[in-house]
């Protein structure tokens, strides 16, 4: 077994799904960290922040992460067998739903973007793989969070100790302001390319400007992402 990466409270390995979760928008309430609990004896959850962790292919998130996306969480990042889901989600019109639907593909492997909706809420996935060594940056450890945050009065920011899941909020913040350079970045790492006798079958999504002069956020997942 070759062991990928080891946080406190945390691994990731070839038996093994790994979830991360963060709310950006809304942190939970003691009600709403109770439903997440329910899914996992081991699950602690914050206003902010969940983890779950499936050892083998006979035990995973109940349900799919899907929900908890819709109604709680604002970006996830899962790893499974080195196939990893990145996720972000935000309410947005059905207008710039249909929008960023030019930016699905699916690529080589299975790796590419899907785009989900349910009602004004738009769930944007990247499937891909990442560096091996990949470097969180993170020196949270989760199962020391063991005080019941109602009995405290804390002035929260809105940043989580985990490097990625930092990267996907400020991500996050680009879609949802309207630049999907990073969904085109995937595209280019993902997308088929055809020959020159090649019949063109799938749709190209729109180039948009600045690809040449990406934003740091942008650049820097897009440089994670290994093309096998």
């Amino acid at each position: 077994m070759k062991i990928l990466s080891v946080r406190k409270g945390f691994q990731a390995d070839h038996s093994s799904t790994s979830y991360e979760f963060f709310a950006i928008d809304k942190p939970l309430n003691q009600s709403e960290r109770a439903n997440v609990a329910r899914l996992s004896s081991r699950a602690r959850p914050t206003k902010r922040r969940v983890s779950f962790i499936y050892h083998g292919d006979w035990s995973d998130l109940p349900g799919g992460w899907g929900p908890l996306m819709r109604k709680y969480y604002d970006v996830m990042y899962s790893e499974s067998y080195d196939w990893w889901t990145l996720a972000m989600a935000f309410n947005t019109d059905k207008k710039t739903i249909d929008h960023i639907k030019q930016f699905e593909f699916e690529g080589t492997d299975g790796m590419g973007v899907t785009v989900e909706s349910d009602e004004n809420r738009v769930i944007i996935s990247i499937f891909c793989h990442l560096y091996p060594g990949f470097d969180f940056g993170d020196d949270y450890d989760y199962y020391e969070d063991e005080y019941n945050e109602d009995d405290f009065e804390v002035e929260e920011t809105i940043e989580s100790e985990d490097y990625l899941l930092n990267l996907l909020a400020e991500n996050r913040n680009h879609l949802e302001n309207g630049d999907y350079r990073l969904l085109y970045g995937v595209w280019q790492k993902y997308g088929f390319e055809l020959e020159d006798d090649d019949e063109l079958d799938e749709v190209i999504p729109p180039e948009p400007c600045g690809m040449d002069d990406l934003p740091k956020p942008i650049g820097t997942l897009l440089s994670f992402l290994e093309v096998h």
